[in-house]
């Protein structure tokens, strides 16, 4: 027995030695990634790809050749004098002008801190014109003070009807220059009639697309076929007043009935035509207010911006045109009958060669 021990214990652990058993595999999830312990080093091969910043789109302007070049009007047809506060600037308030619920806006200040701002204060708006052209000049109270120069967007609405909708927008943007450029202007259309929601001079609920159609933007290549001439902007002088000077080819009206109402504008931004009349775009509260006594004061979204009534040419005014106002001197002929149609009824030659 003695003998038999030691190979018992080696028999023991002969069979232990081969009964180890082999340890369970693990289950891989094959979606997910694997990490490594070791550091893995970055080639070019495997280099992880980084996607660039989306970059806008930059239309290429596509040169043009003018033919019909701006000069200066021969015939004065109509000036009219706006609010302004040159005199009175200090007291950080307007004396008059400023109606928001009749679309009446003299706030040529910042807002809050009501800095003014002369650049942007229109003080009188004329037009003249000659065999091809309108020109409509607007005289403001001063350049701006840190660049000496005018830096706003100025603008020009036409309402061929007088019922209060413009039907065409003109705009403008800095840098100007003493001779005309067709570069820096722009004009829109409001094909669908909708600008000022229902009610013209209030406010209301219905938000309309303003100015919706682009019809002249030479830095968009967008300009009606076959004439690159219809917008020009330069910048010049009025009684020692610096101005811009808008003209328009007179084409558009058709049968060269020349009668219309006109308005001009301005901003410390560039005019959105998507966003006119501005106050169908803010409350009273969100707009703020120019007067001091008004318990919306100071001015807040709605600031840097000066608008005037409207004035009649080519036609006699009744005085009770929406956004109207009457002009000493202006042309006295017979009253323009209402066209019913929509924007392309009353500008059927300039709608036909718009894209």
């Amino acid at each position: 027995m003695k003998k038999l021990l030691p190979l018992l214990i080696l028999a023991v652990m002969f069979l232990q030695a081969c009964g180890v058993s082999t340890p369970t595999t693990p289950i891989v999830n094959a979606t997910a990634p694997v990490v490594s312990s070791e550091p893995t080093l970055v080639t070019p091969e495997n280099m992880p790809s980084i996607e660039a910043p989306t970059q806008p789109v930059v239309v290429p302007v596509v040169p043009v050749t003018h033919v019909t070049i701006p000069s200066a009007g021969t015939s004065d047809r109509a000036t009219a004098h706006d609010n302004e506060n040159s005199l009175f600037f200090d007291t950080k308030k307007v004396k008059a002008g400023d109606e928001f619920y009749k679309n009446r806006f003299e706030r040529p200040f910042t807002s809050v801190n009501m800095v003014y701002l002369p650049d942007l204060d229109i003080v009188n708006f004329s037009i003249t014109s000659d065999d091809k052209f309108f020109y409509i000049k607007i005289s403001m109270v001063d350049v701006d003070t840190s660049t000496q120069s005018l830096t706003g967007s100025y603008g020009v609405e036409i309402d061929r009807n007088a019922d209060g909708r413009a039907e065409i927008l003109l705009t403008t943007r800095a840098p100007y220059t003493t001779e005309f450029s067709a570069d820096n202007v722009a004009a829109y259309l409001d094909v669908n009639g909708d600008v000022g929601g229902n009610i013209i001079n209030r406010p209301d609920d219905f938000i309309s697309d303003g100015f919706e159609k682009t019809i002249f933007d030479l830095s968009q290549n967008v300009y009606p076929a076959g004439d690159p001439d219809l917008v020009w902007v330069r910048q010049t002088t009025d009684s020692d007043l610096p101005a811009v000077e808008i003209a328009f080819e007179k084409w558009i009206f058709k049968d060269a009935k020349e009668a219309f109402m006109w308005s001009v504008l301005s901003s410390d931004v560039a005019l959105d035509p998507a966003t006119l009349y501005y106050q169908d775009y803010f409350t009273a509260e969100e707009a703020g207010a120019a007067n001091t006594d008004d318990p919306n004061y100071p001015l807040k979204n709605l600031a840097a911006v000066d608008n005037t009534c409207r004035v009649p040419l080519g036609f006699q005014a009744l005085g009770n045109e929406p956004l109207g106002c009457y002009v000493k001197g202006g042309e006295a002929e017979a009253k323009v009958v209402p066209i019913a149609d929509l924007t392309c009824g009353q500008f059927i030659e300039l709608c036909s060669k718009v894209k």
